[in-house]
C-alpha cells in the first residue's frame, strides 16, 4: 500500500499470492477515506494498463514529485521436485511509475537484474538506491548487486556499493544522508543461514562505503519489523526499533524489542522494553503525538498456517468473524519517554502475513490485507481511531501551504495557534511484508 499526496491509498497486490493469476494480475485498487465522522470511505479498481507483468512482492518508493516508483515482482513461482523446493520464487525486472493525479501506470526502462522482494528508499540527493532480491535465472539466491535509479529515468549500478543483503532488508534513511539496513529480513531461501551473515550496516553514498555496525543481541530474528523513531529538534537525533520477529526456520514468535541511538559514537543495539505480545508480521505506525503503534502478526511459527479449517479471509461473509488461534488482535502503543507498551483496543479482523498498516492523513490508522494460506485473503479494512483522537475537538487548518522547499518558512492559519505545542512533519507512507523504509 501507499498514500498517496492526494490523500487516497494505493493497494497493489498483482496475483495475491495465487498462482492462477499470473497471466492476469488483480487490477489495483484506490481506497478513499472520509473524513472523520462520515462513513470510513470507499475503494474501487483501477485499470492495469501498463502493467505487464505480476508485481507481487515488489519493491517501492516515492519519488521527489509524489509518482511512486515500484520495482521487481514476481516471474515464477515456487514449485517443488520430490518435495524439494527448485527453484524458489523467481524475480522480473520490472519498473513502473504510478502518477496520483492520473490514477495510471507508466511502464518505464528495466533494472538491469530481476528481483523479487527488493527493498527501495529514497536518498536526501533524491536517488532511489534498489537492494537485495531473487533473480530471474539460475542460481537465483545470489544478488548481491545494488542499483540507483537517478534523474527520474537512468538506472546506474556501482560496484563498491554492493553487499549481500537478505530480502526485503529493512532500511532507512538517516538525517545524515547515510542508508541504515537494520538487520532484519524476510526468508524464502532454500538454505538456512544465520543473520550473522548480514551484519548491520551504514551507507554512506557520498563516499560509496558501508560501515558494518554489528548484529543485534538476539541474533536469532527473522520478519521483524524496523521504525525509525520520529526525529525531534534540536538535534534529530537518529533511533531505530527493531521489533518482534522470529526464531531461526521460524519455530517462535517473540517478543522482543531492540533499540540503536546513532548520538553514539560507537552505536550498538541495546534492549529496550518488551512487548506484550509475541509477533510475528509485526506492522508500526509512527503516529502523530509521536507515539509508535505496533498491530497485527501472530504467535507460534510463522509462514502461511495451512492449518485452519474455517479461514475467514477467503470469499466472507461481511459479518462473520472468525480468528486464526494464533492471531495477535490486541495491538500496542509506545510512548517512548515512558518506555512502556499500553494495550490498544482490538482489531476485529486478523492480519497475518501480507498484511499493511499506514496513517491517514486525518490522524485514523488504516489496515488492510492478511493471507493466511495460498489464495486466501482478506479483504476487509479496518480503520483505528488512536486515543488523540477522544480528547475533545480537534485544532482547525484554516490555510496552509500546498508547497514548501527545504529551510523556508511554511504558513499555517488556524484559530488555534495559542493552544497548540508542536507541529509535525510526517512523510506519506509507503509499506509491504512489515517493511516501511520511509517512514519518518
Amino acid at each position: 500500500m501507499a498514500l498517496l499526496h492526494t490523500g487516497k491509498v494505493l493497494a497493489f497486490g498483482g496475483s495475491g499470492n495465487d498462482p492462477n493469476f499470473l497471466e492476469h494480475p488483480h487490477p489495483a485498487e484506490i481506497f478513499e477515506p472520509d473524513k472523520i465522522g462520515e462513513n470510513n470511505g470507499h475503494v474501487y479498481e483501477i485499470s492495469n494498463e501498463g502493467i505487464d507483468g505480476d508485481i507481487f512482492c515488489a519493491g517501492h518508493a516515492f519519488m521527489e514529485d509524489g509518482r511512486l516508483l515500484v520495482v521487481g515482482g514476481t516471474y515464477k513461482y515456487d514449485h517443488s521436485v520430490l518435495g524439494i523446493p527448485i527453484p524458489p520464487f523467481r524475480g522480473i525486472n520490472h519498473c513502473y511509475v504510478f502518477h496520483p493525479e492520473t490514477l495510471k501506470w507508466e511502464r518505464i526502462p528495466n533494472m538491469k537484474y530481476s528481483r523479487w522482494y527488493p527493498s527501495c528508499i529514497m536518498t536526501s540527493d533524491k536517488t532511489v538506491v534498489v537492494m537485495a532480491g531473487l533473480t530471474k535465472n539460475f542460481p537465483w539466491v545470489f544478488l548481491n548487486k545494488i542499483e540507483t535509479f537517478e534523474n527520474g529515468r537512468d538506472w546506474k549500478q556501482d560496484l563498491d556499493l554492493d553487499r549481500w543483503l537478505p530480502l526485503y532488508p529493512r532500511l532507512h534513511l538517516l538525517p545524515n544522508g547515510e542508508i541504515f539496513y537494520a538487520g532484519s529480513f524476510n526468508t524464502h531461501y532454500t538454505f538456512s543461514f544465520s543473520v550473522k551473515g548480514f551484519p548491520s550496516a551504514t551507507l554512506d553514498l557520498a563516499t560509496r562505503k558501508w560501515k558494518t555496525i554489528g548484529n543485534p543481541n538476539n541474533i536469532n530474528r527473522e520478519e521483524g519489523t524496523t521504525v525509525l523513531l520520529p526525529l525531534i529538534p534540536p538535534d534529530y537525533t537518529a533511533r531505530v526499533l527493531l521489533v518482534a520477529g522470529g526464531t531461526p526456520q521460524g519455530k517462535n514468535a517473540i517478543r522482543d524489542v531492540e533499540m540503536i541511538d546513532f548520538s553514539s559514537n560507537d552505536p550498538k543495539y541495546k534492549p529496550f522494553a518488551l512487548l506484550y505480545h509475541e509477533r510475528y508480521y509485526a506492522y508500526p505506525v509512527i503516529l502523530p503525538d509521536k507515539k509508535i503503534l505496533i498491530l497485527g502478526g501472530k504467535t507460534g511459527p510463522k509462514g502461511h498456517l495451512h492449518s485452519d479449517p474455517t479461514p475467514s479471509h477467503h470469499e466472507h461473509d461481511e459479518g462473520e468473524l472468525h480468528h486464526h488461534p494464533d492471531a495477535i488482535l490486541e495491538p500496542e502503543l509506545l510512548e517512548f519517554d515512558s518506555k512502556v507498551w499500553k494495550p490498544m483496543a482490538d482489531m476485529k479482523l486478523d492480519r497475518l502475513y501480507h498484511a499493511n498498516a499506514l496513517l491517514l492523513p486525518d490522524g485514523r490508522v488504516m489496515t488492510a490485507g492478511s493471507n493466511p494460506d495460498r489464495e486466501h485473503q482478506e479483504l476487509r479494512i479496518e480503520i483505528f481511531k488512536p486515543p488523540y483522537l477522544f480528547r475533545g475537538e480537534r485544532p482547525l487548518i484554516i490555510k496552509c501551504d500546498s508547497e514548501t522547499h527545504y529551510n523556508t518558512t511554511i504558513e499555517i492559519e488556524t484559530p488555534n495557534s495559542s493552544i497548540i505545542k508542536e507541529i509535525c512533519l510526517i512523510r506519506p507512507s509507503n509499506t509491504t511484508h512489515c517493511v516501511n523504509p520511509e517512514q519518518r
